[in-house]
């Protein structure tokens, strides 16, 4: 990977991996896929769960009303330290942009992947809203809120999408990545949302539609081997209160509107503990890997083309760092060249037409594939287009999810560690608080390293798609 200074800012290339290692993804693929389908995966994994809360202090602890403002407060203290860094420190030398896209966001999805919805539990920009909205943190209080329905969007993901789009345009295209002040600004946008809605609207609809950052996890921690379901489903069934759901005089309502009862996936739990404040049933459990995303009760459009747009997006982003996207050597041609000099736009149009045609690709490919599918399967099934359309996208999530980690891999291992001289001098005035500011460590891993990494992820996800569309 090469780094290279334009006028927009510096920018990295990838070399992509060796073609041997490519052929050997794919011929993985195929083997282990045959391997795993017809011998193992279809087998019923559904009975295996570990209950954490059934025994010890774990159970305590979450009922503590403080427990979550506790594991808010220092991610609230950074960030907010960070947001003051990218306003008021350097624009050259600056720990805003790296420890947000380069720690923080690559490293997310990895955190996702292996704990669940963690984000939304330590989240700061929640932690602001339940600040303004609440009374007092340490004991169940009155709400202070409007309490305005939820409007129509309200219960989609399409604003979060939208907002993903958005924040990819702009990260790549516009190049905030580089920029900590529009970094800052950003991230205290998304804190006044969040306390905005809080104030505006029943529970919290920026939770629920509106946080990329929540609804990305969300769909992504379907996947992962952690769930909060109900330890005694039949005291679910004869239930009067829903007290998870609306909340009693020991815990506030759910805030994203789940029934405990009811919930079959951990897309939009949002880990706040709320539910053990309130009732005894609710039980952490750990479960196999990707258990949600063959068991959906209700498959959603939304959820669909967010999945589909997860895959596009992470394909555009990997796309976008190599030569073939944007070649910075002299004499050279690329594509968003290309559609510059044919379309007569400028650099920024252009990027933002490669991009929609880019991004449309997946989505025309697997509306193709999954018609060709419908035509061989329909008189069997009875199953209309539609239905296969929105259905099968679960099993994208996988892959996506996977070609994200693998993207990710690439920044948090070869990049991550430029934050460890930025900690000692993190507005850039040339300070040296820890005695880092003049290290230079090199990468966590070896490039050769991160590409058999990289192939790992890819391989696993490809796995995973193909087991998940066999099990709906």
């Amino acid at each position: 990977m090469k780094h290279i200074m334009t006028d927009e800012g510096m920018v990295m290339v990838m070399q992509g991996v060796p073609g041997w290692m490519f052929a050997l993804a794919v011929g993985l693929v195929i083997t282990l896929t045959f391997v795993l389908v017809e011998r193992a995966g279809l087998a019923d994994t559904d009975r295996f769960r570990i209950d954490l809360t059934s025994r010890g202090p774990l159970r305590g602890l979450l009922r503590k009303r403080w427990f979550q403002p506790a594991i808010q407060l220092p991610i609230l203290v950074l960030f907010l330290l960070t947001v003051v860094a990218g306003l008021f420190g350097s624009s050259g030398r600056n720990i805003a942009p790296v420890l947000v896209w380069t720690v923080w966001w690559a490293g997310l999805i990895f955190g996702v992947a292996l704990a669940g919805n963690i984000w939304c539990a330590v989240c700061p920009w929640d932690a602001l809203a339940n600040l303004v909205s609440r009374a007092v943190p340490w004991r169940r209080g009155a709400v202070r809120s409007l309490g305005l329905p939820w409007p129509a969007w309200g219960s989609t993901v399409y604003p979060a999408l939208i907002l993903f789009v958005g924040v990819t345009w702009a990260e790549l295209g516009w190049g905030i990545t580089n920029d900590p002040r529009t970094t800052a600004v950003l991230g205290a946008l998304m804190a006044l949302g969040a306390m905005g809605m809080a104030l505006l609207y029943d529970r919290k609809v920026f939770c629920r539609s509106v946080c990329l950052v929540g609804r990305t996890s969300g769909m992504y921690a379907m996947f992962a081997p952690f769930e909060i379901r109900p330890a005694d489903t039949d005291a679910c069934d004869v239930c009067q209160t829903r007290a998870c759901l609306n909340g009693n005089n020991r815990g506030y309502a759910c805030p994203t509107g789940l029934d405990l009862g009811q919930t079959n996936e951990n897309t939009y739990c949002t880990l706040c503990t709320e539910c053990f404040k309130s009732c005894k049933v609710p039980a952490l459990r750990v479960r196999p890997f990707g258990r949600d995303l063959s068991r959906v009760k209700r498959w959603r459009t939304d959820e669909a083309l967010l999945a589909l747009t997860l895959l596009a997006l992470t394909g555009f982003h990997g796309l976008s760092m190599t030569p073939v996207w944007e070649n910075f050597e002299p004499g050279t041609t690329d594509l968003v060249g290309l559609i510059r000099q044919s379309l007569s736009i400028s650099s920024l149009s252009a990027f933002t037409v490669g991009m929609a045609g880019v991004m449309a690709l997946p989505f025309a490919a697997y509306a193709a594939l999954t018609w060709v599918a419908w035509r061989w399967v329909r008189d069997a099934t009875g199953a209309s287009y539609r239905e296969l359309l929105v259905g099968y996208a679960y099993a994208v999530l996988p892959v996506a999810l996977f070609y994200h980690l693998a993207h990710n891999a690439m920044h948090l291992f070869m990049e991550g560690q430029e934050v460890i001289p930025l900690l000692s001098d993190p507005l850039g005035t040339g300070a040296n608080w820890f005695g880092t500011a003049g290290w230079h460590p090199g990468p966590l891993l070896s490039m050769q390293s991160v590409w058999l990494l990289q192939v790992l992820l890819v391989v696993v996800g490809h796995v995973f798609g193909v087991i998940v569309s066999h099990r709906i």
